[in-house]
Formats: structure tokens, sequence, C-alpha cells
């Protein structure tokens, strides 16, 4: 299993957390990705190079593989806020696609490597990053920040008649600015976000021993056969599998 996880949550604009682990040589090396909307930067780190993947939202849990015997340090964008390169345009629907090391700043890769620390690391990313591709003033991205905003308020329920009433524009354009941004639907990262939602009741300690269908509702699923079918599909597992994995993940 990895080891000397560290995380460090809201490091800056757009970047919803830093973090860093090590596989060791005889390690495991694959571990589960599940759907939230948004992209992965992770170097990974040895004493002979620095190689450097990107990760898009997955449909469903897949398994991402890692090298062992490397530090990895990763980068979570928020949705919507990844900046591509000339090179990288769209990583919607990939996971553990490897780029150059300089796609995202001249000798940014090597600067990480021999940094001493994760919060050396996520400030060197920072800098670079923000100096390379400062936030976008594109009309479109203001439209897909409300929209955004407003599924987020609504825990997905909100539907996309009700956006296009909101904001004055039609649902089909609503659709496409969103797709073009995300390479998914509103309706399916609306479904993203309730899965989330669940998976972040059952983290708390107060939800622990609360039944399912509490949590059905409290996450903004309608009904439980809605809630199971997409839980299964985006976690690869039932609710109660999961909840019974995070509560003895020994067994």
């Amino acid at each position: 299993e990895a080891q000397h996880c560290q995380r460090i949550p809201q490091v800056g604009t757009g970047i919803a957390e830093c973090y860093e682990f090590t596989i060791p040589a005889n390690g495991q090396s694959q571990f589960p990705a599940v759907p939230d909307g948004s992209v992965d930067l992770v170097f990974g780190m040895s004493k002979q190079d620095v190689r450097l993947f990107i990760g898009g939202t997955v449909l469903q849990m897949k398994q991402w593989c890692f090298d062992p015997g490397r530090t990895d340090f990763g980068v979570r964008v928020q949705p919507g806020k990844i900046a591509y390169s000339n090179k990288v345009t769209t990583v919607s629907n990939t996971y553990a696609w490897e780029i150059q090391t300089e796609e995202y700043g001249e000798g940014l890769a090597e600067k990480i490597a021999t940094a001493d620390s994760l919060q050396a690391r996520s400030q060197l990313f920072l800098q670079t990053y923000l100096q390379q591709f400062p936030e976008s003033t594109d009309p479109r991205h203001n439209l897909d920040r409300y929209v955004r905003r407003r599924i987020y308020e609504t825990k997905g329920t909100i539907g996309i008649q009700n956006l296009a009433e909101e904001t004055g524009y039609s649902a089909c354009y609503l659709r496409r600015v969103f797709e073009q941004i995300h390479g998914i639907s509103p309706k399916l990262f609306e479904r993203f976000i309730r899965f989330q939602n669940m998976l972040y009741l059952m983290e708390q300690q107060e939800w622990q021993s609360q039944r399912m269908d509490a949590l059905c509702f409290e996450s903004g699923y309608y009904d439980q056969s809605h809630m199971m079918k997409d839980f299964k599909r985006f976690a690869g597992r039932t609710p109660e599998q999961y909840r019974k994995f995070r509560l003895h993940p020994e067994e």
C-alpha cells in the first residue's frame, strides 16, 4: 500500500488539493479512481527520472496504475478549472495518460522532484501554473461557473430547464458549453455530485449508523434504486460493501 500519505486542501484558485504518497518497490501499484469531475496531474518521481501523468474524470470506477518505487506528487484541479497546454487539449474520460514533463512549465518537474516537502512542491506548482495559465475571462467559463455552483447548491438535483430559465440561455446552449469545457453532460455531472455527496456522508460519524434510505435522500437521490445503480457503477461496489470496507479495510 501507499506510504507517507499527505495532503494539503484548497491550495489556491481552482486547486482542490495537493497530495503526496510513496509506492514501495514491492508495493501495490493499483488504486481505484471514482468519478468526481476533477482532473489530476501526477508527477511520479524517482532517483532516475520524473514522469508526468494527467487523468481526466472517469465515468465509472477504474484502477489507476502507479509505478512501484516512486514518490508521487499530485495536484487535483477542480471541475472546469484545468488549463491545457497547446499539446494537451482535453482529457475527458481518460486517466493515467503520460505527457511531456515540460507541458506545465519548463524545468518544473525537476524542481518539484528536488523540493524537500509537500508544501514546497505545492508552492512551486501553483506559482508556475498561475503564471502560465491565468484564470480565463471567456464568458463561457463564467456561465459554466454559475451552472456548477447551482448544481453544487442543489446537491445535483436542479434540472437543465431550471438552469435555462435562471440564465436566459437555451438548454441546448448550456449543454454544449458544459460539454465543451468538461467533456461530459450537465446531467452526468449531477450524477457525480450526488454520488460524491453520498461518499461524504458515509465518512461522517453521525451518518455511519444511518439507514441507506436516509443517506439516499440526504445525498440528493429521489429513490434507492437510482442510488444503488449509480453507486455500484461509480464505486465498483454496493453502498453496504463500501461502508463495510471503510469500517474494516483490513478484512
